[in-house]
């Protein structure tokens, strides 16, 4: 299968007094062999996630560091997707669902990838039904 994940459900995964018993299971059910995409974005969502835990001093910088291993041994994909015609599908689906453009760049990719969208997100898992992607 393919999956794309967001960086709500990866937090819910990784960081430990967010862990959720539900995203637990979800992500145990997913394969090795099963593709894993994220949005170039994500790695800017996640660095944001961590300083701000670091910000509501939730843990010190060394203890968030130390959840990259965690976010490495998901083994994502990053997708690359750039450029003005990127951006104004991103607008589009934005504006369509009312929701941010980072949380189109999932929706969008999902689609693309014709993933499944791991996301704990609740207007974005509305707006993935909407748009006919399968959300878990």
């Amino acid at each position: 299968m393919v999956y794309v994940l967001d960086a709500s459900f990866i937090g819910a995964l990784i960081i430990p007094d967010e862990k959720n018993p539900f995203v637990e299971g979800l992500y145990s059910k997913i394969e090795n062999e099963d593709e894993k995409y994220a949005p170039h974005l994500l790695w800017y969502e996640m660095a944001n996630i961590f300083m701000n835990l670091i910000r509501r001093k939730r843990y010190t910088i060394d203890e968030t560091l130390q959840f990259f291993p965690l976010l490495s041994a998901i083994r994502l994909t990053d997708d690359f997707e750039t450029g003005a015609v990127y951006a104004k599908s991103l607008l589009r689906l934005s504006a369509a669902y009312n929701i941010s453009s980072y949380d189109a760049a999932y929706l969008e990719l999902a689609k693309r990838k014709k993933a499944a969208l791991c996301t704990m997100d609740e207007n974005l898992r509305i707006a993935a039904g909407r748009h006919g992607v399968t959300c878990l």
